[in-house]
């Protein structure tokens, strides 16, 4: 048991100083970030039933139960933008920066013995950035934006008993937001940089938990089920920062803020099925509390003057954003005794903004995502890549219909490629075994460790699980 702490204290080493390595480039263009390792983003994030490799634990701890011995693994998805906005008179399109963005994560599990598995995780979960150029028509609207985010999540899932599994995990998301936009302050002089602009900065922690359960009622068939809390990052140390021309120095001060962060609830849901030897296939439901961004306040501690006697304490973003579904539906085939996969995936997400606030800060709409990947493995290491077009879907907001002070049509294509590696290998009777792929020496070396261990152990009877695996077998074929 030593050893076993040992190992988790080793690890849990390692994924902070990764994280600290990485969270600086942890960002991507959209809010909800769900591409977290090839396997899943092949799949389409189909995986709250998957079993298996330690990357499941995002969509559902539970699956933390069908893994086995110890596994490690790191993604890196790379999120290409192809943005514009187009003016709904003059028909100029105006393109944002389509720079590639980078986002990693890290994975690991730990199976302890037959009823209990841990597993840990640094992931990125939510986060935005978009950048216009500087002069463009909408800069009083945004100039660039940035919500960057990494969460640290611990789990621990019991079982399976009788075919239930359920898993408890902390969260711990730290955040930090960057905004800029121009100031319109009439036809007084530009500031030293050519504009008179505003910068808002800040950072915080947040804290919120994660509940899996699954039930696998026979060998072919998982269903899942998980929550993960909304989560409130608050700050009273954010930093606003103006640049302006000399004449408006003195009303516009640099000053601190407080604001929150309100981050939504989560439901996932899913069904996975194993119809034949080697393809198993996955329909999942998730539903986002989008509601809760509604409205970003900006207390300042000094505000701005108005007046002799008046000042603008406030500044504010409205969204107004409101819940939304996805329908994901995602399938995995293991060929050449399983050291091939081939993974593909379809999603399709609800638009969560209302016509009225869709603003170039965030320009969504109904998504469509087809997804498409591959893997293999030898001798417990693998490799994944996978590929996912986001096709935003062309939309158009006017003064007339949607009472948008800010009318034009908006379109986005997001090319998503997501490489991931990793590590793995059985622990049978307190023994390290690599994964041999050929089915009859598989099944004759797992009874041997089998039989080991129980010539080795006392002889008390210990309750039998239901089947557990990575993937299990139709049962027409056991």
């Amino acid at each position: 048991m030593m050893n076993n702490i040992k190992k988790i204290r080793f690890l849990a080493s390692i994924l902070g100083a990764i994280m600290v390595l990485t969270a600086a480039t942890a960002g991507a263009n959209g809010f909800y970030i769900q591409e977290m390792t090839a396997s899943g983003m092949a799949q389409a994030g189909a995986t709250v039933a998957a079993g298996g490799n330690p990357s499941t634990q995002f969509t559902n701890a539970a699956n933390l139960a069908y893994s086995k011995g110890f596994w490690i693994e790191a993604g890196l998805t790379t999120y290409i933008p192809v943005s514009y906005y187009q003016n709904p008179v003059t028909g100029q399109k105006t393109w944002a920066d389509d720079s590639p963005q980078f986002v990693p994560s890290v994975f690991a599990s730990y199976k302890v013995n037959d009823w209990l598995a841990v597993g840990i995780a640094e992931f990125t979960s939510f986060g935005l950035a978009i950048n216009w150029p500087q002069d463009w028509e909408g800069n009083h609207k945004i100039i660039s934006s940035s919500m960057q985010t990494f969460t640290i999540n611990p789990n621990i899932a019991f079982g399976p008993f009788k075919g239930f599994s359920i898993a408890l995990g902390f969260d711990a998301m730290y955040g930090n937001f960057q905004i800029q936009k121009a100031l319109t302050l009439g036809l007084n002089p530009a500031s030293a940089t050519g504009l008179n602009l505003i910068n808002l900065q800040g950072e915080a922690w947040g804290f919120g938990a994660n509940i899996g359960l699954m039930y696998q009622p026979i060998d072919w068939v998982r269903i899942g089920v998980s929550y993960r809390t909304g989560i409130k990052i608050e700050s009273d140390e954010g930093y606003a920062d103006f640049d302006v021309s000399e004449p408006w120095a003195a009303r516009f001060r640099d000053q601190r803020f407080g604001m929150e962060i309100n981050l939504p609830h989560t439901v996932f849901m899913g069904i996975r099925f194993w119809p034949t030897k080697g393809l198993s296939l996955e329909l999942d439901a998730q539903w986002i509390q989008w509601s809760v961004w509604d409205r970003l306040d900006f207390n300042l501690s000094e505000g701005i003057e108005l007046g002799p006697d008046a000042r603008q304490m406030t500044l504010s973003e409205t969204s107004n954003y409101k819940d939304a579904w996805q329908v994901r539906l995602g399938g995995e085939y293991k060929f050449f005794n399983n050291h091939f996969a081939f993974r593909f995936g379809f999603l399709w997400d609800q638009n969560p903004a209302t016509s009225q606030y869709l603003s170039p800060m965030l320009p969504d709409s109904e998504r469509v995502m087809p997804s498409i990947g591959f893997g293999t493995e030898w001798y417990g290491f693998f490799v994944d890549i996978a590929y996912m077009p986001v096709f935003t879907l062309k939309r158009t907001v006017t003064w007339e219909d949607d009472m948008n002070d800010f009318p034009g049509t908006y379109q986005n294509i997001t090319h998503d490629v997501t490489i991931s590696l990793g590590y793995h290998f059985d622990v049978v009777g307190g023994k390290a075994r690599i994964p041999v792929y050929g089915e009859e020496e598989r099944a004759a070396e797992d009874s041997a460790l089998v039989q080991d261990y129980a010539d080795n152990t006392a002889t008390t009877e210990t309750p039998q699980p239901a089947p557990a695996g990575s993937e299990p077998l139709p049962a027409n074929e056991e």
